[in-house]
């Protein structure tokens, strides 16, 4: 492409990112201000990054892919279902994730573990679980960050890759994850208003939308229908994954750590699950458009699905137009990157020592450095391994689901979970997915096309959890939901789900006296 006018406005998206992590380096005290934006983030602000953060290069590349390939079953599968899940989290964790991070200074997924459970077994294994899993999906993004910035720049992909890595890793370094949410908010407000520009116009560009459909329907009509293209037991399973894992997601958790006040949860559900639907719109119009245009003869039949978003965008748009979309595509992919970059280095650096006995001191200095680290192995990775996205599949959206939903969701609201589960159904989570994965890439295992690994995955992993609970037991006296909700020096008198009882005005841990359930 490397247009003049592309070029410009890629640096000055650039700049905006970069002051935008220099202002938040202002704000930088200590690692409750790195990690989780000083728990102070208003709704709308915290809506935006949490479905920008989730809407990735997975969603908008992948997902304009698999409509190219499904038809409308893709937009059943993740179109529908995702913004549900959206909801279902907010109103199953938002308010008592906020209020247990409030009570116990919770900063992640793990530190929830530590505090739930009183076990350095669970919480060493969610730490490994979420750092392995952060890395796999940050080499991904810089995969999606090499070939993208080299198509606006000129630049070979190698070059693109560190570019914009160093580009991520500037202002999250500087700014932690309060530079990464109001990023997020830029980078999200770009996505919806580009998904939109660009539905309309690829529909028009294949001709309108009821021809459009009329020229799929002529060869390919099993696209536009329900039971389509994969086995309804697939779609099912498919959706089920998106629609329970989207609870599972730390990227989404986490910003419930960082919310000022937990009263505004119900809004912010409500922004995040629109928006997140308005950017299915990208994949929709790109997508069908593509399918269309091939069949017409307008556009090469792609070998490789996930090339369908990348080739309209820089073969059919004007070059001006194509370069700016594919910003906005990179800004997708950006606002993953920048969470999941703190995400890691927070499990690095003071998760995983936390949970051997071992004191970081100037935590702050040390998850810069744990970001930087991160950064560099992601981009070594992408530069020498051939099986990035791969890994992004392994240990993406399902691995995280199936960790998390068990050890996390239920834990918080039932009793009788136990630390033995929790390690178990992680380990399983991660090297389940790893290997199933694998054997089936390399065809040494041939699974049914009705079957959906990372949604089975995702109900074995549940069941596993609810089972190993059930015959085995905590060790630790304060592994249990009245200290989770009470609090260090409250005793049990934080109310439980249900419960009408406020928590003393005299406690000085406690940040307001709503209900953790309240919405």
């Amino acid at each position: 492409m490397n247009n003049p006018v592309v070029i410009g406005v890629v640096i000055v998206y650039f700049v905006l990112m970069f002051a935008i992590g220099a202002w938040a380096n202002t704000k930088m005290k200590s690692a409750k201000e790195f990690l989780v934006a000083g728990q102070s983030l208003g709704f709308f602000v915290m809506a935006i990054a949490s479905f920008s953060s989730i809407q990735s290069g997975w969603g908008m590349v992948g997902g304009t892919g698999q409509t190219y390939a499904w038809g409308f079953q893709a937009l059943i599968a993740v179109g529908l279902f995702a913004p549900f899940g959206f909801a279902v989290a907010w109103f199953l964790l938002g308010s008592r994730l906020n209020w247990i991070g409030k009570k116990h200074s919770v900063y992640s997924v793990p530190d929830l573990i530590r505090i739930r459970f009183q076990d350095r077994t669970s919480h060493a294994t969610m730490s490994v679980a979420v750092f392995i899993a952060s890395v796999a999906y940050m080499t991904a993004q810089v995969t999606a960050i090499g070939v993208i910035i080299s198509l606006l720049l000129g630049t070979s992909v190698s070059t693109s890759a560190w570019i914009g890595s160093l580009v991520v890793a500037a202002y999250t370094m500087a700014g932690g994850m309060l530079a990464a949410v109001w990023t997020d908010l830029i980078q999200g407000v770009l996505m919806v208003v580009m998904s939109v520009g660009l539905f309309f116009f690829a529909v028009q560009m294949a001709g309108g939308w009821v021809p459009m459909l009329d020229t799929i329907s002529t060869t390919s009509a099993e696209m536009l229908a329900i039971e389509g293209v994969k086995s309804p037991t697939y779609i099912f399973a498919f959706g089920l994954l998106i629609f329970v894992g989207a609870v599972g997601q730390p990227q989404l958790l986490t910003k419930f750590l960082m919310l000022r006040d937990m009263t505004q949860l119900k809004w912010g559900a409500a922004v995040a699950g629109i928006a997140y639907a308005v950017t299915t719109l990208f994949s929709v119009g790109i997508g069908l458009a593509t399918r269309s245009m091939t069949i017409t003869g307008d556009a090469p039949e792609l070998e490789n699905i996930d090339d369908t978003a990348i080739w309209f965008l820089d073969s059919v748009t004007h070059p001006i137009v194509g370069g700016i979309a594919l910003t906005g595509l990179l800004a997708a992919i950006m606002s993953s990157a920048s969470s999941f970059i703190t995400i890691g280095a927070s499990s690095m650096m003071r998760d995983l020592p936390a949970a051997f006995g071992v004191r970081v001191v100037r935590e702050l200095l040390w998850s810069r450095i744990a970001t930087l680290t991160l950064v560099v192995l992601s981009v070594l990775l992408t530069l020498f391994l051939s099986q990035v996205v791969f890994l992004l599949g392994a240990l993406g959206w399902a691995a995280f689901a199936a960790a998390i939903v068990g050890p996390v969701v239920m834990s918080i609201y039932w009793e009788r979970a136990t630390a033995t589960a929790a390690t178990v159904t992680v380990v399983f989570a991660i090297l389940g997915n790893l290997i199933i994965s694998s054997l089936a890439a390399r065809d040494i295992i041939s699974l049914p096309e009705y079957m959906q690994v990372g949604g089975i995955s995702l109900l074995v992993s549940i069941l596993l959890f609810y089972v190993v609970s059930l015959v085995t037991s905590n060790r630790h006296p304060d592994a249990t939901l009245a200290f989770l909700y009470g609090g260090p020096g409250t005793g049990t008198d934080r109310p439980l789900a249900g419960s009408t009882a406020a928590a003393p005005a005299t406690s000085p841990a406690a940040p307001s006296t709503e209900r953790p359930d309240h919405v």
